[in-house]
């Protein structure tokens, strides 16, 4: 099982270290804000330490596309496989505030497993087209 990656939020780091300096151990602050005791030691160390409660700043820029955006996208071409790029972008805009182009699309298909193909095209075949290909193979 995989383990989710959330982090304590300020107002609770903030209430583990209020506790802890009035003199509660940190398994009884961490059964009080209802994390694990090791999460409760982090944040008490690091305050210790650095004398700071908030997150470092992160390098690199932060994802345009949550994922429940990218669920949109990809959902839109499991539907409609002969959909292209072009056109998911402009629907897309429409729906969310965050505007994308079609290179973002293409991105987040590629990421999901679905590289640039689309359906192919199949050619219907009458009933006695078929039974007159089938005497002609015969």
């Amino acid at each position: 099982m995989a383990r989710s990656r959330k982090e304590a939020t300020i107002s609770i780091r903030k209430l583990i270290i209020f506790h802890h300096i009035r003199g509660k151990s940190i398994r009884n602050v961490a059964k009080l804000v209802n994390l694990s005791h090791s999460t409760g030691q982090y944040v008490i160390k690091r305050f210790r330490e650095e004398n700071r409660i908030e997150n470092k700043v992160r390098k690199g820029r932060a994802a345009k596309l949550t994922e429940r955006d990218q669920g949109f996208i990809i959902r839109k071409f499991v539907k409609n496989p002969r959909l292209s790029a072009l056109k998911v972008p402009a629907e897309f805009n429409e729906k969310f505030s965050t505007p994308i182009s079609p290179e973002t699309v293409r991105r987040v298909l590629r990421a999901a497993g679905l590289n640039g193909r689309s359906a192919c095209r199949k050619i219907f075949v009458s009933a006695i087209n078929r039974k007159l290909m089938l005497s002609f193979a015969k």
